[in-house]
């Protein structure tokens, strides 16, 4: 009976691709979660990866009155400090605060209030309101230079802001930095931050 008999390259070419098959397979099943991470590499807008959960505006339990009250009723001392130019910007600016992408974590939604420049849509503020006996809680606040703040995987919002690198003209900063807060024990605890620039 006539067997056919591989020849040594036809040998090499199929231990070859039985070592491959056998490393990928590695790969994918023992690569480790590495969870949220932000490259360097990234540009920011792709930082904020899709959120698990958001939640829909009818389903929020404040409108923007309810927030921008909750935020000039705070004392001006604490861990979460409102600064005088969003104090300015809340008190005379009926326009300069709007709600962005609420999420929520553990079935608790928390609200996201953006403001804004008075007279550009330009944010540099953002705070993240809770829900504590039926009130408004604030949770985290954030300030930058054409700021955003969005939800990310995991429980995570995720900051955006434009950067001024030494050359830049007071107009068009040209760089950026990300960073990613995580819901731990009841608070948003600030994480990894990457910028154009290199920081961490």
């Amino acid at each position: 009976m006539f067997r056919p008999r591989l020849s040594l390259p036809g040998w090499a070419a199929l231990f070859t691709a039985v070592i491959l098959v056998a490393l990928l397979a590695l790969l994918f099943f023992y690569s480790p979660d590495r969870g949220l991470r932000v490259e360097a590499t990234a540009q920011p807008n792709q930082a904020a990866a899709t959120p698990d959960t958001t939640v829909a505006p009818e389903d929020l339990p404040f409108d923007v009155e309810d927030i921008r009250s909750h935020l000039l009723d705070r004392p001006s001392t604490g861990s979460h400090t409102i600064d005088s130019q969003t104090t300015e910007a809340l008190l005379y600016c009926d326009e300069c605060i709007s709600l962005g992408t609420a999420l929520e974590i553990d079935g608790t939604p928390f609200q996201v209030a953006l403001v804004t420049e008075p007279g550009t849509d330009t944010v540099f503020s953002a705070a993240v309101i809770g829900e504590q006996d039926g009130e408004p809680s604030l949770q985290l606040v954030v300030s930058g230079h054409d700021l955003t703040l969005t939800p990310g995987r995991g429980g995570t919002l995720v900051k955006q802001e434009k950067r001024y690198a030494p050359a830049d003209e007071v107009c068009c900063p040209s760089g950026w930095s990300v960073q990613v807060y995580r819901f731990h024990d009841g608070r948003f605890e600030a994480g990894q931050r990457v910028s154009s620039a290199g920081e961490h």
